[in-house]
């Protein structure tokens, strides 16, 4: 048999020494790669959930009405851009729970607030009031008592509408003070809650154009009610 020269037991040592090392190294990458797929699939599912909180949120910075806090959804806006470019998903299902709730605190609130924000009132009303001017009047219905209760006439709510819309943007300046309070104001502080309630309803009370508005609006939702049937009676004929 012929023996292998030294350098060729030296070449072929050092062929399985390489072969052995690129195993040992794509052994290791395989490892590496299933746990970075895992990390990727983690931050994938959190910037997608960031990504549905920011579609529930979309536009609700652009309402002009001072009810709508469009302020402080800017804010509430800016975080989840900032999170839907997360780079890791640590913490993310509580982080996104403690921004839902956040939103959800900021939606009741702003609620709260729709019924002193006159603009918004006349926004509200404006198309169904439309309806009511140019479609025949509701039959009148008889109450508990007997008594017919009859639609508001066309000239009450027309001469209505014509007084929101004339006083809401005086009635909204008025208060201004207090859509101050309500763009800073702790939404986890109770007290401080009921006390920035009470001041917008005193600044409410105390503002002629508001306490217009709000008797308008009393004929206007009247007229409404009877439009869409829920005057509760029996027909008067």
């Amino acid at each position: 048999m012929l023996r292998q020269r030294p350098r060729a037991r030296a070449v072929l040592r050092a062929a399985v020494a390489g072969a052995l090392a690129v195993l040992v190294v794509a052994c290791g990458q395989d490892a590496k790669s299933d746990s970075e797929v895992k990390a990727e699939r983690a931050l994938k599912e959190c910037r997608a959930q960031w990504a549905e909180v920011g579609q529930s949120v979309d536009g609700l910075d652009q309402d002009p009405n001072p009810s709508a806090l469009a302020d402080r959804w800017t804010t509430v806006i800016a975080t989840v851009e900032y999170y839907k470019q997360t780079k890791s998903a640590r913490d993310c299902q509580s982080t996104v729970e403690t921004q839902l709730k956040a939103v959800s605190s900021l939606r009741q609130f702003s609620e709260k607030l729709r019924p002193y924000d006159m603009t918004y009132q006349l926004a509200q009303v404006r198309a169904a009031i439309d309806l009511y001017l140019n479609d025949p009047l509701p039959e009148p219905v008889r109450g508990a008592n007997r008594k017919p209760i009859r639609p508001p006439t066309k000239e009450a709510v027309s001469q209505a509408m014509q007084t929101l819309a004339a006083n809401a943007q005086q009635a909204n300046e008025e208060l201004q003070p207090g859509w101050e309070q309500t763009k800073a104001v702790d939404l986890t502080d109770v007290e401080a809650l009921t006390t920035t309630m009470q001041d917008l309803d005193f600044l409410a009370q105390d503002s002629p154009h508001w306490r217009q508005c709000e008797e308008a609006l009393q004929v206007l939702v009247a007229a409404i009610r009877f439009q869409e049937g829920l005057v509760e009676g029996q027909p008067a004929s």
